[in-house]
């Protein structure tokens, strides 16, 4: 070997038999997944993420019911569409004094953020407390307690209500990570970072306001083949609505009359009465009982504590007199 030569022929060829070849390298493992370099982002607003879509009317008729069960009013909550845009521009975008919070997605590496209007809150707390009509308050002050506790209630309805419209799609964990009044004060995301808004509006009292959804576009882009597919989606379960739409009937008010006797007059006896005439009835062993005019139950007329009262005996069928009771 040369004085000059830092590594002899000997060697070198020991070391490139020592080499792992191409059938020795380890393959993809590690749960490694190829990445599809031809993948482009979504559409500025989504509308080529069938999934995604699915997702959102998912969650608008989960909260629609949620707040109407939980408001006692009709409220309904639909989308305003989406689109994509820098952090900043949907931050300075946001109504001043906004409610802003980071919404952690486990298993996604992000935290999302959800930007609530104070017109929002205002009309719900309205609407909570039984006012005919939201009126908006000032935009320049800040939230009072009541207030504040009703954006916790808010996010308690809302947080679960996405989690289950994601689950079909995504399995995901979703929690509060950190909250502020001010939308400018806020550093969830990077400020240049590319996010997908979804806007919400909800109507209540006639009023109501909106609150939008950013979530960054890196932390989807694992997810794109999913969002983009026709992957079959589940319905959410409706049980919960199903519950308290039945609770809700069952305690709608009905006029209900025991009818103890009748009398069949001619139009000319109607017309010829006047003050002072008297009027034999011939009375039943039993009064007649009708809910909103529909006869239902027999009874026997009498008092009860020192008022006028009756007694239910049995109740009436289309075919006939079914079972008996003793109700009063």
């Amino acid at each position: 070997m040369a004085d000059d030569e830092l590594v002899s022929p000997a060697e070198l060829s020991a070391l490139l038999d020592s080499a792992p070849t191409a059938a020795k390298r380890p393959g993809r493992g590690g749960g490694v997944e190829p990445y599809d370099l031809t993948d482009r982002m979504p559409l500025q607003d989504g509308t080529d993420l069938p999934a995604l879509q699915r997702v959102t009317e998912y969650f608008c008729e989960g909260l629609s019911r949620a707040l109407t069960v939980y408001l006692g009013r009709e409220t309904l909550v639909s989308s305003r569409g989406a689109q994509t845009q820098e952090f900043r521009e949907f931050v300075h975008g946001l109504p001043a004094r906004a409610s802003i919070c980071g919404l952690e997605m486990a298993p996604l590496a992000c935290s999302a953020a959800l930007a609530l209007d104070p017109s929002l809150i205002f009309a719900v707390v309205e609407s909570f407390f039984g006012g005919g009509r939201a009126t908006p308050g000032p935009a320049n002050r800040d939230l009072t307690p009541t207030e504040r506790r009703m954006l916790g209630s808010l996010l308690d309805l809302l947080i679960p209500e996405l989690q289950a419209a994601w689950a079909p799609v995504l399995p995901l964990q979703m929690s509060v990570a950190s909250s502020d009044v001010d939308p400018l004060l806020v550093s969830l995301i990077d400020p240049a970072e590319m996010v997908l808004v979804h806007s919400y509006e909800v109507a209540v009292l006639g009023g109501g306001g909106d609150f939008r959804l950013a979530i960054p576009l890196p932390a989807l882009q694992g997810v794109w083949p999913t969002l983009r597919g026709g992957v079959p989606a589940k319905a959410p379960d409706d049980s919960g609505w199903r519950s308290a739409l039945t609770s809700r009937v069952l305690q709608s008010p009905l006029s209900m009359r025991a009818i103890v006797a009748e009398k069949v007059s001619s139009l000319r006896q109607v017309l010829g009465l006047q003050a002072g005439d008297v009027l034999v009835f011939d009375r039943d062993e039993n009064a007649r009982l009708e809910v909103d005019g529909r006869a239902l139950f027999i009874g026997e007329f009498g008092v009860s504590n020192g008022s006028n009262a009756v007694s239910v005996t049995r109740r009436l069928k289309r075919g006939g007199i079914g079972e008996t009771g003793g109700q009063s």
